[in-house]
């Protein structure tokens, strides 16, 4: 019964966000990646920047032994999550009912390429950037 109705839900949902436009917010912007992992270790130490562009909000996010699909929160209401093996990150963000174009959340994927050498201080242990990228939003709440 609960997964007819999660279905159904889900299927509304997918149609509603379908018929509002994509192209009324701008993408979220990800600065100052930066990303430690120990070798042999499925968990990193993992800060980076988001500014949303279209609030004019900057929020810095990450935490140590963040994991791949494990929902994490940055300062504030946006949160973040890695997909397997560090090579996409989502962020969602939440707004007030005074959101950008009266919108409350949005959320966005993209994928990742980490520019990594190893730490000549510690033994095993690799230290990883990232580019400047953006992620573009979907809306998932009016």
């Amino acid at each position: 019964m609960h997964s007819a109705l999660f279905a159904i839900f889900g299927f509304a949902t997918a149609a509603y966000t379908a018929s509002i436009p994509r192209a009324a917010l701008k993408s979220f912007e990800v600065t100052g990646f930066n990303f430690t992992q120990a070798a042999g270790s499925d968990a990193a130490n993992v800060y980076f920047y988001v500014n949303e562009p279209n609030t004019g909000d900057l929020t810095i996010c990450g935490d140590d032994a963040v994991r791949p699909n494990e929902l994490r929160f940055c300062n504030g209401a946006p949160q973040f999550v890695f997909g397997d093996d560090f090579k996409t990150l989502s962020v969602s963000w939440l707004w007030g009912a005074d959101g950008p174009d009266d919108h409350t959340s949005a959320s966005g994927t993209a994928n990742i390429t980490l520019n990594c050498v190893d730490d000549p201080s510690q033994q095993g242990q690799q230290q990883c950037t990232a580019d400047d990228f953006k992620i573009e939003p979907t809306i998932v709440a009016p």
